[in-house]
């Protein structure tokens, strides 16, 4: 049972990706949604991910934010997802990833975790809805 959202940040999170814009639309829709937790999964140094944990760590419906350079892998590698698993307490089984790179929604897929490719926020809302997350 899907219990956990993992969301990309640059390019779901910050449009466009590498920008310091927040996607106020999806953030402002996570505190409704029907799950346990959402972390933002993220490759950064740390530097950016400074900012970042700034920028949107402590926004409403936000548990975490799980960064490559502290996992000591990069998405799409399987280390990464097992090692940011491990770390939150969750079975593959239990989250859906988001992702605007066809390649680490495939690196999730591969980890055994639901994986979809973020187009825009309708997209990702309808998905959310038909999953029973929204």
């Amino acid at each position: 049972m899907l219990t956990t959202l993992l969301l990309d940040v640059d390019g779901v999170l910050l449009v466009p990706a590498g920008s310091l814009r927040p996607n106020e639309e999806l953030l402002a829709a996570l505190p409704r949604l029907a799950v346990d937790g959402v972390y933002l999964v993220t490759n950064q140094n740390p530097q950016r991910a400074a900012v970042i944990r700034e920028l949107l760590g402590d926004r409403p419906g936000i548990s975490g934010v799980l960064v490559s350079y502290e996992l000591g892998f990069l998405k799409p590698q399987p280390e990464f997802f097992a090692r940011a698993l491990a770390q939150i307490g969750r079975t593959p089984g239990e989250c859906l990833f988001v992702d605007d790179k066809p390649g680490y929604v495939a690196g999730g897929t591969a980890a055994g975790i639901d994986s979809v490719l973020f187009r825009d926020n309708a997209q990702l809302f309808d998905l959310l809805r038909e999953r029973g997350l929204r």
